[in-house]
């Protein structure tokens, strides 16, 4: 496919059981929200990573759905179909955090357990810190501050001084085939259409130039010590064995810190063990919210 996808055509189109709706954040933005199971279910928020979206679950929503809970997977601002904040700031860890909970009060949640893969994981640990009792337990997907990155901060200064028509056309479909191949690890297997559909909002200037004021904005870093002491609620580190994006070496001595935590590697796993090995990650998030329940 050459052309991006038009947003009418986006994941849950043609899918029975999730439906997206948007909801207006206290802070000002427009969130896209895939919802999925009963209303009165334990709620489940699944948070994703840098430059995705709600996409990264679509393996997920459904059969958590359908053993009863009611899952949220929001598109974060300045992805997706969500709207794309300019405002200095708005990509930073506090922000990021805030929208969050923002996104659990629109949608009427007070509790849930939540997951949060790459940057996202970073994002709820943080949310959970400034807000314990909103959140029940935290699953990690390869979580940056809990392994390092790539020093893509270089690249920020690059976007800002180029024309916005221009930049759809840096970023060709080819490209995002390649990061899909990067991004895996030896399991599972990408199609064309998740291509397409990663793809697809690089067909918005402000979504692009989103991507790049988090990579000055947000921190990337490691936890500190103190902070992973001081994160109370219970805790599930995953990371695959073969994650080339968050590289995993500081995973072992920053778990071990962890009040109620634990740290489960999957063999030959990349970054987003969640497409790989679906199966084996809804176990795995079955079991642990059949764990610590959120009601």
């Amino acid at each position: 496919m050459n052309t991006r996808l038009p947003p009418a055509e986006w994941f849950p189109a043609g899918v029975d059981g999730i439906v997206a709706r948007t909801v207006t954040l206290a802070s000002g933005p427009r969130v896209r929200v895939l919802e999925a199971g009963p209303a009165n279910g334990p709620p489940v928020l699944l948070v994703h990573g840098w430059a995705v979206s709600a996409y990264l679950w679509r393996h997920n929503i459904l059969p958590l759905a359908n053993a009863g809970y009611r899952v949220l997977a929001p598109d974060l601002p300045g992805h997706g179909l969500s709207d794309a904040p300019s405002a200095p700031g708005s990509y930073s860890l506090d922000a990021f955090a805030r929208y969050v909970l923002e996104t659990l009060d629109a949608c009427g949640v007070a509790r849930a357990a939540v997951a949060g893969q790459s940057m996202g994981g970073k994002v709820v640990v943080h949310a959970a810190l400034q807000a314990p009792a909103r959140v029940s337990q935290l699953m990690l997907y390869g979580a940056v501050g809990f392994g390092l990155i790539p020093p893509w901060q270089a690249l920020s200064p690059l976007l800002p001084t180029l024309p916005g028509e221009w930049i759809a056309k840096l970023i060709p479909r080819e490209a995002i085939a390649f990061v899909q191949h990067r991004v895996y690890g030896k399991l599972g297997f990408f199609t064309e259409r998740d291509v397409d559909e990663y793809w697809a909002p690089t067909q918005f200037p402000a979504v692009v130039r989103a991507q790049f004021q988090m990579l000055q904005e947000f921190q990337w870093g490691l936890w500190d010590e103190a902070t992973v002491r001081r994160l109370r609620v219970p805790t599930h580190v995953i990371f695959g064995t073969r994650d080339r994006t968050v590289r995993p070496r500081n995973a072992e001595s920053l778990a071990r810190m962890l009040p109620d935590g634990r740290l489960t590697w999957i063999p030959d796993g990349g970054h987003v063990v969640m497409e790989e090995v679906p199966g084996q990650v809804n176990a795995q998030m079955l079991e642990d919210l059949t764990r610590f329940p959120t009601r």
